[in-house]
């Protein structure tokens, strides 16, 4: 099959969407099928075309605003179709959806990120209206999570769930990375450490985490936290103030830097208010780490209770203290091999790529 992938985020430019399109892709490409990618070309770029792995990438400089980007896709995407000629095209995001106006080939739209659930959230005429005029577009409409295919009014595309995905043979446990990190932060074996990697907003409720520390008494428990923003210093702060010595702020990474310290930890948490199929959750559980998540999105697809983690109410602090009071006492090292058998039986790459493909055969 040819298939054309849609993207403004594409690497080198990180973030979930990016990752979600190039791992489909390369996973298509390892199944035999042809590749072909556009995206928006970054300024330090120069290149408008170049093939890496299995994939054609097409790179177009987009000018002016960024409600002006979909007709610049379009005009674009219908320039090359007698070139690449898919038999489907499929859009990540929406602004390649405005202006789309391409037939005879089928469309398939992935509604990727909770920004979509705050435009719900807000509501209004003009808001709704241009969600319907975009969501008509789409034969096939998939998301990441159960809670971004639900759309407050009838749409005509096929509606599917499936999750994002994970490279199982590039996150996996690595003892040596365990001995070295834990030496460097002056772990004794016996620190229980729990990884937070995100963006430090209020929808990921990483201060929620710091609250609860309050009522966390068991003095072997440890928070590594990686990622920066806004709320870093509100939550360094309340850390402080009730979790004195036993935490560590990194600040922001780069994506290969956080790999190793997954290692390092006994479980990860996801105290999230809003969320897809979480990234980082996924990669914890490659490296075989139990979860405390929350009720939100797609992080209770990940999450089977009293089996690889336990779920707690978003931006609930008594809550999710007390769940990862719960996860203290239980075998957390069998918690995270099924966290690692769940990553290679539901969520590895060439898992995800093959549902992707059963989902398309309904529209091709």
């Amino acid at each position: 099959m040819k298939i054309l992938m849609v993207s403004l985020d594409f690497p080198p430019t990180v973030g979930g969407i990016a990752a979600h399109v190039y791992e489909l892709s390369r996973a298509f490409g390892e199944l035999g099928h042809r590749i072909c990618v556009i995206t928006r070309q970054l300024p330090s770029q120069t290149d408008a075309f170049v093939k890496r792995e299995s994939m054609d990438i097409y790179r177009l400089r987009l000018r002016w605003a960024a409600p002006l980007y979909g007709g610049q896709i379009n005009r674009f995407i219908r320039k090359k179709l007698p070139e690449i000629q898919p038999d489907i095209i499929h859009v990540h995001g929406m602004a390649p959806l405005e202006g789309y106006q391409i037939k005879g080939v089928p469309l398939v739209y992935t509604n990727h990120t909770s920004g979509y659930l705050e435009r719900i959230e807000k509501g209004g005429i003009r808001r709704m209206a241009l969600l319907r005029r975009l969501f008509a577009k789409p034969r096939l409409f998939l998301a990441p999570s159960r809670e971004l295919l639900e759309v407050p009014f009838p749409i005509a595309a096929e509606k599917e769930y499936i999750p994002n995905g994970v490279d199982a043979t590039k996150y996996r446990f690595d003892a040596q990375a365990r001995t070295d990190i834990r030496s460097a932060m002056g772990l004794r074996d016996d620190h229980i450490l729990g990884i937070l990697t995100r963006r430090l907003v209020p929808k990921n409720g990483v201060i929620h985490l710091a609250r609860a520390a309050r009522l966390l008494s068991d003095e072997r428990l440890r928070f590594l936290i990686i990622g920066d923003g806004p709320e870093f210093d509100k939550v360094s702060t309340c850390l402080e103030q009730d979790f004195e010595n036993r935490f560590t702020m990194l600040g922001a990474k780069r994506h290969e830097e956080i790999i190793p310290y997954y290692s390092a930890a006994d479980f990860s948490i996801l105290p999230s208010l809003m969320e897809a199929t979480s990234i980082s959750g996924l990669e914890a559980m490659a490296t075989s780490l139990p979860l405390i998540g929350t009720r939100v999105g797609g992080i209770p697809d990940l999450i089977e209770e009293g089996k690889n983690g336990f779920l707690c109410d978003p931006a609930n602090d008594e809550d999710l203290a007390e769940k990862i009071n719960t996860l203290l006492d239980v075998d957390m090292k069998a918690f995270g091999a099924h966290s690692r058998g769940l990553i290679e039986s539901t969520f590895a790459w060439p898992r995800i790529a093959r549902r992707t493909l059963e989902a398309y055969e309904t529209v091709v």
